[in-house]
């Protein structure tokens, strides 16, 4: 490294001190010493071997150089300023969107993240929609549900896989029993995630009870808001296993059948390959630890 090149502290002690005049409020501005100011001019004109003030006894001016010189480091120094902020600006915030049903599960764990990393901020955004397009998207990184990701100018990892199975709140089930049948649920309302009732008929079929229906449906816009209809007793919907995780621990739901079947589709983090976010590996690889 060139030992002639200044300081970031001298190039500022200079441009003060040339705006000032006076060493005692350029010291003022700088919250030194005036002999710290002095000591920082007489190095950088050692560096570069010239003169930048004229003494006087009332004050200083600039010389021929001096004069030269200090539009020149003013705009280094506002393009140093310019650069990290521009840095600063991708590296502590990421903007995360993420479908609506996934916003329970996500959410403890993001603000996990911003304990273990609390220079960074996490911009979560729930959407009804299960994809992305970092083209028209301003966001760094989305959870997709979906069979696969296919396409190459996308990174993506699996979060996890869907895993269905009915779910329910424990007061629709008989005193003192914990299961049910698939007869005794066909009397129960059915509460259905889509109006094409997908995920009740592909867990049916595993069950092999395809031509099974309830007397009574329910339709919602997405699945966050049937397992909720579900948790406030309202009847028994398809949940995801990990997603109604929290909700059967706490006791807000319950699994009444044994059966668990693989959808095909999986939860996935993708990110755009020329994203320039410098966070988003560390968010990243901090999700798939403490998800698988």
């Amino acid at each position: 490294m060139n030992n002639r090149l200044p300081s970031t502290k001298e190039m500022q002690a200079f441009i003060v001190t040339a705006e000032q005049l006076k060493f005692t409020l350029a010291a003022q501005i700088l919250n030194v010493t005036q002999g710290a100011v002095s000591r920082q001019i007489i190095s950088l004109e050692k560096k570069l071997d010239i003169t930048l003030f004229h003494r006087h006894a009332r004050g200083l001016s600039l010389t021929e150089k001096g004069l030269r010189f200090l539009p020149l480091i003013k705009q280094v120094l506002q393009q140093m300023k310019n650069a990290v902020e521009q840095v600063s600006a991708i590296k502590p915030i990421i903007k995360l969107k993420v479908p609506s049903c996934i916003t329970t599960w996500l959410l403890p764990k993001v603000m996990a993240f911003q304990q273990a990393y609390p220079e960074i901020k996490v911009e979560l955004t729930s959407s009804i929609k299960h994809d992305i397009n970092f083209s028209s998207e301003s966001f760094d990184a989305a959870i997709c549900y979906c069979t696969e990701i296919k396409d190459k100018s996308l990174t993506s990892d699996l979060l996890f896989e869907e895993v269905l199975t009915p779910v329910c709140a424990s007061s629709l089930l008989p005193e003192g029993t914990t299961q049910l049948s698939i007869d005794e649920m066909k009397n129960m309302p059915w509460l259905h995630s889509t109006p094409q009732q997908s995920d009740w008929s592909l867990w049916l079929t595993h069950a092999n009870s395809a031509s099974l229906v309830s007397k009574h449906n329910q339709h919602f816009a997405t699945l966050d808001v049937a397992v909720s209809a579900a948790k406030q007793g309202f009847g028994i919907s398809i949940g995801d296993l990990v997603l109604a995780s929290l909700d059967v621990e706490s006791g807000a739901l319950v699994m009444p059948h044994s059966l668990q079947v693989k959808s095909g589709k999986g939860y996935y983090l993708a990110s755009s390959k020329t994203s320039n976010n410098l966070s988003l590996p560390i968010l990243v690889a901090w999700l798939l630890e403490h998800t698988r």
